[in-house]
């Protein structure tokens, strides 16, 4: 399943993100938080401010998967005369699609980086690095339990008929879903594609915040009546089961709930690190305007508020 999401999404020739993809909001195929509200960005700001403090320099934004530049923009309006002049914008996406748009955002406020070791490069170690749905983003796999053990599932065809397919691994990659969802018929997802892009960039990263938003829950309620998991897809809004998959692969979004569990087991790897795991709605709550619509939308509870997470990793030079 991993190998087909990476083809599906990242193909240079077919896949999404490199060919398909329009725009994110009411004209692409799903929105963001970022493209409802300027909410999220005015809390940014803010956590940035105090990271700035705490950290005692003028840190650097540095946001992965900027998608359209929505957030880039929200930003840029959230800052004050001043910092706005000062402040260091660099933006890692790995579609050049997408980074063609971002080098037009704010007429040059960004500056656009296909990896994130060359922007942490560009920055010494030192930035403010913060992401609204990017673990989602990244190809995952995904398991069944059966007969007492775990299979992982793949595509196989079979007389012109796509379907899934469960077959013995030789080892598992690490994931609090095993132990806890191992029964009969369950259906998991693990970002491990992830989990090794995490780990590859952490030396580079000296000191300042980690900000992950996303959609997903911890692993003690992540799959609780999802027996069949989470892999699905988005094609002009309209949600897509995932044996639809196949037929849609490189014209529609494809994504799994995080588990922010995994996420937490391997921010807490980096010791010394500061760790605070919250749901949108409290992340959000001290700047929310209630008063206007989409704002409680992000909130409200339950709803958006509820279903996604913001994890804040703090991370002080020694």
């Amino acid at each position: 399943m991993e190998e087909f999401m990476e083809l599906a999404l990242y193909d240079e020739e077919s896949g999404y993100y490199a060919t398909h993809i329009a725009d994110v909001g009411a004209r692409g195929d799903f929105s963001t938080s970022a493209t409802l509200s300027d909410l999220p960005a005015r809390r940014i700001v803010a956590l940035w401010r105090e990271t700035c403090r705490a950290c005692g320099r003028f840190l650097p934004f540095l946001e992965v998967g900027g998608g359209n530049g929505d957030m880039a923009m929200a930003v840029s309006r959230s800052l004050g005369f001043w910092e706005r002049l000062r402040a260091r914008y660099l933006m890692v996406d790995r579609s050049e699609r997408l980074r063609q748009v971002q080098r037009l955002v704010g007429g040059g406020f960004v500056r656009v980086y296909d990896t994130i070791q060359r922007a942490l490069k560009a920055c010494g170690g030192r930035a403010f690095i913060f992401s609204n749905e990017l673990p989602d983003a990244f190809p995952a796999r995904q398991f069944v339990f059966q007969g007492g053990q775990w299979l992982e599932l793949g595509w196989a065809c079979e007389g012109g008929r796509i379907f899934r397919q469960a077959s013995p691994v030789e080892s598992l990659p690490q994931s609090a879903a095993f132990a806890t969802w191992a029964q009969e018929g369950q259906v998991v997802e693990v970002q491990e594609s992830y989990h090794r892009w995490y780990a590859a960039w952490q030396p580079l990263w000296k000191c300042g915040a980690c900000v992950t938003i996303d959609y997903g829950e911890t692993n003690d309620t992540l799959y609780y009546r999802r027996p069949s998991g989470t892999l699905r897809g988005y094609k002009s809004h309209t949600l897509l089961s995932v044996d639809e998959l196949p037929v849609l692969a490189g014209h529609c979004d494809v994504t799994a709930d995080v588990n922010f569990t995994d996420l937490m087991n391997l921010a807490a790897r980096c010791g010394g690190d500061e760790l605070t795991l919250l749901t949108q709605r409290e992340f959000l709550l001290p700047l929310a305007d209630t008063s206007k619509p989409e704002e409680a939308h992000l909130v409200a509870v339950p709803g958006a508020g509820d279903y996604f997470r913001v994890l804040i990793q703090q991370r002080r030079e020694e």
